[in-house]
């Protein structure tokens, strides 16, 4: 608590001496405040620069990656024959079979018993017959 507030009085003091510095330096040599201000700028751009030239190909290699895996994802979970844009409109109900006691429709399709494409995991065998040692207290 104590740290907290003695960073907290350290920065606003900071802050306060550099606005002051700031002040200062615009009353008394606005020019050499602006040359200054120019030179961060374009600093500033210089680092924008490089990083968008050799950090960006790896970010955007990533991304490229996730979308393929999303979209081949929703390929192998959509039912073939469906639309997965369009929604079935809520006024359009299923007529139950006659004789069935049916009164309530699931929202959800049934599920099919066959999979045409299997997961791609696999099973990482562990120690699992050993018992683990417990602490005598």
């Amino acid at each position: 608590m104590i740290r907290q507030r003695i960073g907290t009085t350290a920065a606003t003091i900071v802050f306060i001496l550099g606005f002051i510095g700031v002040g200062h330096m615009l009353a008394t040599d606005p020019g050499r405040l602006f040359r200054q201000l120019l030179f961060i700028g374009i600093f500033g751009l210089i680092f924008y620069v490089i990083y968008r030239v050799f950090m960006a190909p790896k970010i955007s290699a990533e991304d490229m990656r996730y979308r393929k895996t999303a979209q081949a994802s929703k390929k192998r979970m959509q039912r073939p024959g469906t639309n997965p844009k369009v929604k079935p409109s809520a006024t359009t109900k299923k007529k139950a079979k006659p004789g069935s006691n049916v009164t309530k429709l699931s929202k959800r399709p049934a599920r099919s018993t066959h999979r045409s494409d299997a997961p791609h995991l696999t099973v990482i065998e562990g120690k699992k017959g050993k018992k683990k040692k417990k602490a005598n207290m």
